[in-house]
C-alpha cells in the first residue's frame, strides 16, 4: 500500500510541475507546442540542412527537432528552451536517442546570439506576435550564409525567399525559407 501511495505522490508532483511549467512559459513566454515527424522532416529538407552543418532551435520543445537534425541530417545541433518541463523531456530524449553533437540550454534564446552567429539553419516554430518581437535581433544575430526555418508563422518586415506546404498534427500549413 505504501509503494502505490508512493508512485500516487511522485505522479502528482510530476503533474504538477508540467502544469506549473506550461503555466509558466504560456504567461512568460510561449506555450510548448509539439510539432509532426512529417513538418519537422519537411522543414529540415527544405532549409537544405547536410552533414556538419551548424544547427539552432529556438524555443526547442521536447528536443524533436535538434534529435532528427542530428541523427539523421548529421548536424552539430544547438537548442534553447526556457520552460522546465519540455527542457527535461528533451535531456531525457537526447540520452535515450543516443544522439551525439546535441547541446539544450535552458534559457531565453535571447541567450543564442553567439551560436546564432554561426549557425547554417535557425528553426523557430514560434507565434506571429513572437517573431515580430525579436525579428529585428535574430536577423541582426545570424550570418550572411544562415537558412531561417519558420513553420506555419512567418517575419513581419522580412519576405520569405520560399514557401512549402506540409501537414503538422493532422493540418495544412506553410513552411517558410529566409536568407539574411
Amino acid at each position: 500500500m505504501i509503494f502505490l501511495q508512493i508512485i500516487l505522490g511522485l505522479f502528482l508532483l510530476g503533474f504538477i510541475f508540467w502544469i506549473c511549467s506550461h503555466l509558466y512559459s504560456t504567461i512568460f513566454y510561449v506555450p510548448y507546442v509539439n510539432s509532426s515527424k512529417q513538418a519537422i522532416g519537411d522543414a529540415l529538407k527544405f532549409s537544405g540542412l547536410k552533414k556538419g552543418d551548424i544547427f539552432v532551435d529556438l524555443g526547442s520543445g521536447n528536443g524533436s527537432v535538434v534529435i532528427l537534425a542530428n541523427k539523421k541530417f548529421g548536424a552539430k545541433a544547438f537548442g534553447f528552451e526556457i520552460s522546465p518541463f519540455p527542457y527535461l523531456l528533451s535531456k531525457i530524449k537526447i540520452f535515450l536517442s543516443g544522439a551525439k553533437d546535441i547541446q539544450i540550454f535552458r534559457a531565453n534564446f535571447q541567450w543564442a546570439g553567439k551560436y546564432l552567429k554561426r549557425a547554417d539553419v535557425v528553426y523557430l516554430y514560434l507565434l506571429n506576435s513572437v517573431l515580430e518581437k525579436n525579428e529585428k535581433w535574430i536577423f541582426d544575430n545570424v550570418s550572411a550564409k544562415t537558412r531561417i526555418i519558420t513553420l506555419a508563422f512567418k517575419f513581419k518586415n522580412h519576405k520569405p525567399k520560399g514557401t512549402i506546404k506540409t501537414t503538422n498534427l493532422g493540418r495544412k500549413t506553410k513552411i517558410f525559407l529566409y536568407g539574411k
